[in-house]
């Protein structure tokens, strides 16, 4: 199983002055509902989506994990709280607002649960949810079976996942639980990136791995844009090869909300003329570790979203 709530985990994580901060922001968004309280409101957090149920369980699982957290405090201040992908399965952002309609639901949040800001967030996100229009790529997103929402909902997109410090504290631990020897390792750090917002993601990428490297004493750090593993042998290969020769071990780990990085290299193919070979064959004399998790299943993602949250509920009775 890929995850499991684990009520002990977050009673581990939340302790000191974890559980201080997080009963600080319960309390704000308690106090804030309250000077709302005519109102029916939702969260939804929106994640991408596909087609491999490993990749959506983590995902899916954040939904209890907010409510329990927003419960901690004795009340849930948002009437429902869901989590809605984007395309491939259900349950679809159309499928979620239409049950919030149902629910009597009159505002909603929606977190986009992406790394960076990208076409994704900026743009689908909001066509998707009827507050953005753009004839070409509305006319795209229905060809891919996407249905776009039309609700008297009022609606607020907030901030993807690097809003804050969430990406570099949760990769400091990825690199520590695979670190030995830190004055002995390279560090290659995988995104996914997107081309209308590349500053932004090679911003990210230096920002989470200056961080991790101070944090750790690795030495050399580099990093590539990788799609989701489709140009892990374009993009990545180079990249991991290079860091290779700057230490006795380089360590792989990627910026992807539920995937690591291990079965993308190691299924990546690479191709010179008439052959082709694996990337792992044209690595096999490297002693490389890749990350085998992504950002999600992490309790801090839950308490993320529960402090914007507050933020959003504070802004609206300002």
């Amino acid at each position: 199983m890929l995850f499991q709530s684990d009520l002990g985990r977050w009673g581990r994580f939340l302790t000191g002055t974890g559980l201080a901060i997080v009963a600080a922001l319960i309390m704000i968004v308690l106090t804030s509902a309250a000077a709302a309280a005519d109102e029916e409101i939702g969260l939804v957090l929106v994640a991408h989506g596909a087609p491999m149920p490993s990749w959506n369980a983590p995902v899916l699982a954040l939904e209890d994990e907010v409510k329990a957290l927003l419960a901690e405090a004795g009340d849930n201040p948002f009437d429902e709280v869901r989590v809605a992908l984007m395309e491939f399965t259900e349950p679809s952002i159309h499928t979620v607002i239409g049950d919030l309609e149902e629910a009597g639901i009159d505002r909603v949040y929606v977190l986009p649960l992406f790394i960076a800001p990208s076409g994704h967030s900026l743009f689908d996100i909001p066509a998707i949810l009827g507050l953005y229009s753009d004839l070409e790529m509305l006319e795209e997103l229905r060809g891919e079976g996407i249905e776009i929402v039309d609700t008297d909902i009022r609606l607020t997109v907030g901030p993807t996942l690097s809003y804050g410090d969430i990406l570099k504290t949760i990769m400091l631990d990825r690199v520590k639980e695979m670190s030995v020897d830190p004055g002995s390792e390279s560090l290659v750090l995988l995104a996914h990136g997107d081309a209308s917002t590349e500053p932004v993601w090679e911003a990210l990428c230096n920002e989470v791995g200056v961080y991790v490297c101070a944090h750790t004493g690795i030495e050399y750090f580099d990093h590539a844009l990788v799609e989701v593993g489709q140009s892990f042998a374009t993009e990545g290969l180079g990249v991991v090869a290079q860091a290779t020769e700057h230490a006795e071990r380089t360590l792989v780990v990627g910026l992807y909300l539920s995937m690591g990085v291990e079965n993308m290299a190691k299924s990546a193919m690479v191709r010179s003329g008439m052959m082709t070979i694996s990337a792992e064959e044209v690595l096999k004399d490297k002693d490389i570790l890749y990350g085998g998790q992504g950002i999600l299943p992490d309790p801090r993602v839950a308490a993320w979203a529960v402090e914007r949250a507050g933020e959003w509920l504070v802004d609206q009775v300002d």
